[in-house]
Order: structure tokens, then C-alpha cells, then sequence
């Protein structure tokens, strides 16, 4: 099974049906959230507090309405117990955020030196 990744995308809505499973690359911080059915959700435990530095797999039931963060991220297996609608909300990159900020830091600059289109309105309405 081949792994989805779309770094441009934040949010992925998918259906799984009863029993099958999607094998997902998000970031550390994204958030699983089940919007019909229930879920499995099993990522792989790869930090420093992993029972004696080995590998292992931490595996979470997610029903309707609820979310689940993902605390370590990579390779995450959603397995679905029922049919299952499933919203992936993956974190944003750092080269998303450092454009971010720039863009902003911009358009404070350019917001100081734009002229002011209504400054004299208030001399109309006298």
C-alpha cells in the first residue's frame, strides 16, 4: 500500500469502508478526526520516551466525534472498525510558516506607505 502525501493540502476527507486501511504520512501535531463510523488509528512510537528505545506501535480507537493529535507522527495506519469518514488535519511545514510571516511582515509595511482612500469622507458629510 503505497503512502499518501500531500504537503500543500492541510485537510484530507476520505471514506473508509468496513474493515480496509490507509496508510498516511503526516507531520507530528496533526489531528485525526472521525466524523462518522469508528476508527483505528496506529502510529508508530519513534521518540525518546518509547518503552526502552525500541520501535513500537501505538494504536488508539477514534469513534464519531471525536479527535485524536498525533504526538509523533510519520507513517500513520488508519484501519476503520465500521465504515468510517475520516478529516486529517496536518500541521503546516516550516517553509509554510516562515512564508507566513513574511507575507504578513509586508502587508504591515505596505499598510503604512497605502494612502488613505476615505480620509476625506467627513468633509463631504458636513
Amino acid at each position: 500500500m503505497a503512502t499518501h502525501t500531500a504537503p500543500d493540502t492541510p485537510a484530507r476527507r476520505m471514506e473508509i469502508p468496513s474493515g480496509a486501511s490507509r496508510l498516511l504520512a503526516l507531520r507530528a501535531g496533526a489531528t485525526v478526526v472521525c466524523t462518522d463510523g469508528s476508527v483505528r488509528v496506529e502510529e508508530l512510537a519513534n521518540g525518546p520516551e518509547a518503552a526502552g528505545g525500541l520501535h513500537c506501535a501505538v494504536s488508539v480507537r477514534v469513534n464519531a466525534g471525536e479527535a485524536h493529535g498525533l504526538a509523533y507522527g510519520g507513517a500513520v495506519r488508519l484501519t476503520a472498525i465500521g465504515a468510517a469518514q475520516v478529516i486529517c488535519l496536518d500541521v503546516s511545514g516550516p517553509a509554510s510558516r516562515i512564508f507566513l510571516q513574511a507575507t504578513g511582515f509586508f502587508q504591515r509595511i505596505l499598510a503604512k506607505n497605502r494612502n488613505n482612500s476615505v480620509g476625506a469622507l467627513h468633509k463631504i458629510s458636513k
